[in-house]
């Protein structure tokens, strides 16, 4: 027959599988409260950063095809009002801004709007090079200005 003292120690051992098993399940909690803190963090910050990043992305392009499209109507006025542009550069002229109407500007998921856009700069840079002009969007000199 069992006597008290061993009902004490079964008694002592339950208690200490308990209080063990209590500081596993805890460390458990926190792993996964602190996984999902995190990852809700992660996200946070993820879609903050990319949302900047197509920002400015999207921003350039949009100012790169409002300047070639400014460009392109700037030059047919000017023919329209002295006609003084070669046939064959009237033509990829026309081609350019039909290029430009084209683009998928509010298609940010369209496949080949970066294939689009490389197409409009070289049709632009016929442009220039058939009217002797040299010039690009963007282009700066970067030997002069400021240094620190």
């Amino acid at each position: 027959m069992a006597s008290s003292t061993d009902h004490e120690k079964v008694s002592r051992n339950d208690d200490m599988d308990d209080l063990f098993h209590d500081v596993i399940m805890s460390e458990e909690r926190s792993q996964g409260q602190g996984f999902r803190e995190g990852r809700a963090e992660g996200e946070k910050r993820g879609l903050a950063d990319g949302f900047s990043l197509g920002f400015e992305k999207g921003a350039a392009i949009g100012s790169e095809v409002g300047f070639y499209q400014g460009y392109v109507e700037t030059l047919q006025e000017l023919n329209t009002q002295e006609g003084t542009l070669k046939p064959r550069v009237q033509k990829s002229l026309q081609a350019l801004a039909a290029m430009l109407s084209q683009f998928p500007v509010a298609d940010v998921m369209n496949q080949t709007l970066f294939e689009d856009l490389e197409r409009i700069r070289a049709k632009f840079k016929q442009v220039t090079s058939l009217l002797g002009i040299s010039t690009s969007y963007g282009a700066q000199d970067k030997s002069k200005g400021m240094s620190f």
